[in-house]
């Protein structure tokens, strides 16, 4: 019998494959993904990817911004998708902008929900659009011969006591 080999990796998530956060991993930072991402383990940090799903044992502190998002885990952090689904399971602690909403019952659930028509929620769907919107925003620039404006005027010297202003020496 003749065995294929593996296809590579880039393969395997074209192919439809998520990439996994397993249980006992915890991961510290922002992450952005054009594809599908499962966490059973711990995220800090903002999550961008077009589906994500946060198994039982998973716990995310940070905003997440998807297309599609179901929760059984934990999530302390903003959620703005197009469709989110907050299981039986979930503790969800933060506000949801989202366009089709799901809550389980026993879900815990504490926030605001927002509904938004699913053209006004800014959902990137590359990678490279993800890995944008995780850049914070520059602060304009001053032109590099710009002069700085003073904002304290200059103030005479005080008179010495008994100083009289016509005093001639």
């Amino acid at each position: 019998m003749e065995s294929k080999p593996s296809p590579e990796p880039s393969q395997q998530r074209a192919a439809g494959k998520a990439s996994v956060i397993t249980e006992g991993l915890h991961v510290t930072g922002n992450l952005a993904s054009g594809g599908e991402l499962l966490v059973d383990g711990s995220v800090a940090g903002d999550i961008h990817v077009r589906r994500l799903t946060i198994g039982a044992s998973g716990r995310i502190e940070g905003k997440i911004v998807a297309e599609e998002i179901a929760v059984s885990g934990s999530v302390e952090g903003q959620i703005s998708a197009k469709i989110v689904t907050i299981g039986r399971t979930a503790h969800v602690t933060g506000d949801v902008l989202h366009d089709v909403l799901s809550i389980e019952s026993g879900a815990e659930f504490q926030g605001r929900c927002q509904r938004r028509p699913a053209s006004e929620l800014e959902v990137p769907k590359t990678a490279a659009q993800m890995v944008q919107a995780q850049k914070p925003a520059k602060a304009p620039q001053k032109p590099a011969n710009a002069q700085p404006q003073a904002a304290v005027k200059p103030v005479a010297p005080a008179k010495p006591e008994g100083a009289s202003a016509n005093a001639t020496g």
